[in-house]
């Protein structure tokens, strides 16, 4: 393939607070065209559109009728990925989906489906694992670095209430609880690093959201057992009183692996002073890499970089775990080969 070669790229769901946070870093990827946004909102779809002289929607499937459009990046509310993803792949078009996958099993199954079926391409944006210190996290941990690590901890640490309140989040039809919703980032993060888990025993507590304003627990815990024989936690908070954090640890028996808001750190043994600084930078969605990544996988005819069906194990977890909550036992979660 040409190395200028660019797939033509859509984008649904533009957000009314940030409309160009999807579809800037789809203008700034070498291999990425930005031909169509859309939006049930007419205003962020118009904005964007006549930003970058494109046609612009606030109808999903008068979008897919375009023909020049190969790949679509769903950034829409959670309920909608899995009707969203299908309809694209049913129309021959690749798909880039926004975290979480799904919000049920059956949803992750169908999708799976229709990829299979359709001989198009699914990728999710789990993004932090394009955040630089996770990836050197990750490259430490496959050389071996860490030793064999035995422990994994990851928190999302996410005061959310205001959105929650007064946006989607808060229905319950949506399934954004705290697991599948922000935690699904932590769990992906554990399970790139550490393997695969094979049982998630979880509880939940609900003292800063009202049932009016939330339908789930607002803080959730859990243990997890991997298939290597290691054990963790994983944890997400949505009404704390402090200010955003995510809580990533890998422990192992040369080196240890610790998360921080300036810098991350490597300790290889029990002195304070003998610490090890990992300076790279952390803010913000790195979006571009997951696109850049995923489109190459189109034009190369590869597996995407972060598939569908590495990341139905994610959710696999994440509901695993609500289900863990409300039957008050450990749950097995699906597997998937990918």
């Amino acid at each position: 393939m040409s190395e200028d070669r660019k797939i033509r790229c859509a984008v649904v769901g533009l957000s009314a607070r940030s409309p160009f946070g999807r579809a800037k870093p789809v203008v700034e990827q070498p291999n990425t065209e930005l031909v169509a946004v859309c939006d049930v909102l007419e205003a962020p779809a118009r904005e964007v559109g006549e930003e970058y002289e494109i046609p612009w929607y606030t109808d999903y499937e008068q979008m897919l009728a375009q023909d020049d459009i190969e790949m679509v990046f769903i950034a829409t509310p959670d309920a909608l990925h899995a009707p969203q993803t299908i309809a694209a792949l049913e129309s021959g078009i690749h798909v880039l989906c926004e975290k979480p996958m799904a919000i049920s099993m059956d949803e992750v199954h169908a999708m799976l489906a229709a990829e299979e079926k359709s001989g198009c391409k699914l990728g999710i944006n789990q993004v932090l694992r394009t955040n630089p210190r996770i990836v050197e996290a990750k490259r430490l941990a496959d050389s071996g670095y860490f030793g064999e690590l035995f422990y994994g901890e990851a928190d999302y640490v996410h005061n959310i209430s205001s959105l929650i309140r007064s946006g989607w989040r808060g229905d319950k039809e949506q399934g954004h609880t705290p697991f599948v919703g922000g935690g699904c980032h932590m769990i992906d993060l554990l399970r790139w690093c550490m393997g695969e888990v094979v049982e998630i025993h979880a509880y939940g507590s609900k003292k800063c959201l009202t049932d009016d304003e939330y339908p789930f627990v607002d803080c959730a815990i859990s243990t997890l057992k991997f298939e290597s024989g290691a054990c963790g936690k994983f944890g997400v908070t949505y009404g704390c009183q402090r200010p955003s954090f995510r809580n990533f640890m890998l422990y192992g028996t040369e080196a240890t692996y610790l998360s921080g808001r300036d810098c991350d750190r490597i300790r290889i043994n029990d002195h304070l002073d003998d610490i090890i600084k990992v300076e790279l930078p952390v803010k913000g969605h790195p979006y571009g890499p997951v696109i850049r990544g995923f489109a190459q996988a189109v034009i190369d005819d590869t597996a995407p970089p972060i598939s569908g069906r590495d990341v139905a194990n994610t959710i696999a977890i994440a509901l695993a775990g609500d289900e863990s909550i409300a039957t008050g036992r450990p749950v097995k979660p699906e597997r998937f080969a990918f």
